[in-house]
């Protein structure tokens, strides 16, 4: 086990090391050693209900990116369910499945979230005969 949360711990801080280099900051002033500490995420979870921390670029303002504080899915499953859109024509990025966005917007119970579940059930209902 304590080779699975080195790998976790490893891997936070390598995917914070890798936004910043592309020119991204967190949204709120969090250094990656924070960010990689399990025992500081799971305050943030349970103080502040943190779900995800974002990212934001001037270099990219169209593009933020959310990184998840705990793992809220199986990473291999959803991948292999993954949504793959192009981004700019250039890169395949890969979303969430609509089901688990949904479930994970349910779980959070948040206003703006219901109201995005209902928002994301009409698009899906619209497109459904595409």
């Amino acid at each position: 086990m304590g080779q699975l949360a080195y790998n976790r711990h490893q891997m936070k801080l390598a995917s914070f090391t890798v936004l910043t280099t592309a020119g991204y900051r967190p949204s709120v002033p969090i250094a990656a050693a924070q960010f990689a500490d399990e025992g500081t995420r799971a305050g943030w979870i349970r103080d502040k209900h943190m779900q995800v921390l974002q990212f934001w670029s001037d270099r990219h303002p169209e593009t933020p990116v959310d990184m998840f504080v705990t793992e809220p899915f199986r990473f291999d499953e959803e991948y292999d369910r993954a949504l793959v859109k192009p981004l700019h024509g250039a890169i395949d990025v890969r979303f969430v499945s609509m089901p688990t966005l949904i479930r994970m917007k349910e779980e959070a119970g948040r206003t703006q979230d219901l109201v995005d579940i209902e928002n994301l059930k009409i698009g899906s209902d619209d497109n459904a005969g595409r």
